[in-house]
């Protein structure tokens, strides 16, 4: 399985049980949204017509760096969210780095994409004091199938 593949699996089943928090992310041809705060997700959509001058087509490069940032964010989750071992994270951002080589400055999109997790992080720490059985139940649901794909990267 290649690394955009199980990326989009991996966000998908995080995204299925931290919705708006973590990830909102869609893989369509390797590009991924980058993750949205509460009030960019609440604003009405404003959608133009295709051909619109005002909309730019993504470029390469720009695909390249929303790749790298949510992996980042998903590394992120993976390591102290889920607990999966720091060599497991270290091999997913070798191949985060061999699947996005048009990022033009692939470490600042992984700092940035890391950092963009903490309210994330933030959440689940005040969830597990909070909601203990809602933490289990968010981790039961998110963590296997985080582990998973970060294998199927990683192998």
């Amino acid at each position: 399985m290649i690394h955009k593949q199980a990326l989009a699996r991996v966000a998908s089943a995080f995204n299925s049980t931290v919705k708006p928090t973590l990830i909102a992310c869609v893989i369509a041809g390797g590009a991924c949204a980058l993750p949205l705060n509460a009030s960019a997700q609440n604003a009405p959509a404003q959608t133009l017509p295709p051909g619109h001058p005002a909309v730019q087509a993504p470029t390469p490069q720009s695909l390249a760096a929303e790749g790298v940032r949510t992996s980042a964010n998903i590394a992120r989750g993976a390591a102290d969210i889920c607990h999966i071992d720091r060599v497991k994270i270290d091999r997913f951002k070798v191949m985060t780095r061999k699947s996005f080589p048009a990022a033009p400055d692939f470490d600042g999109e992984w700092n940035l994409g890391y950092k963009e997790a903490q309210s994330t992080v933030d959440r689940f720490a005040a969830m597990k004091i909070n909601n203990p059985t809602e933490y289990a139940k968010e981790i039961g649901e998110a963590c296997p199938a985080l582990t998973q794909g970060i294998d199927e990267v990683t192998k």
